[in-house]
């Protein structure tokens, strides 16, 4: 019982996160542990950057992912970096009001995961 009632205020809680996202995108920014490698949204051209920050044989991805309505999450944008001097730069277009998360990978394992971005 105590395992039901945790799970139904989990999926709750994530249903109000996802309202909760803010109205309109700023900047925001996700970091990896150990000094990885960073992902930032720019809202200005909503330009997506990907570092690989650790010199460590090991690179980053980074993903925008769309949360659609049907509860799917699907990624319309991929940035790898690595390997190279610098980070990658991607712009892609949000989509109006349609939440959209970042999701940034170490190669060697391991995610981070973005608070939610609407544009306005």
């Amino acid at each position: 019982m105590l395992k039901r009632g945790a799970m139904v205020g989990a999926a709750v809680a994530m249903a109000i996160g996802f309202a909760a996202g803010p109205a309109a995108a700023t900047d925001v920014g996700i970091s990896l542990p150990n000094g990885r490698g960073t992902m930032k949204f720019i809202d200005d051209g909503d330009k997506f950057r990907v570092c690989d920050t650790k010199a460590d044989g090991e690179g980053v991805t980074g993903y925008v992912r769309q949360l659609r309505a049907d509860g799917r999450i699907v990624t319309i944008l991929t940035i790898d970096d690595g390997g190279d001097a610098g980070c990658d730069e991607k712009e892609t277009d949000l989509i109006g009001r349609t939440p959209h998360d970042m999701m940034l990978c170490w190669h060697g394992g391991g995610c981070v995961v973005s608070p939610v971005i609407r544009e306005s």
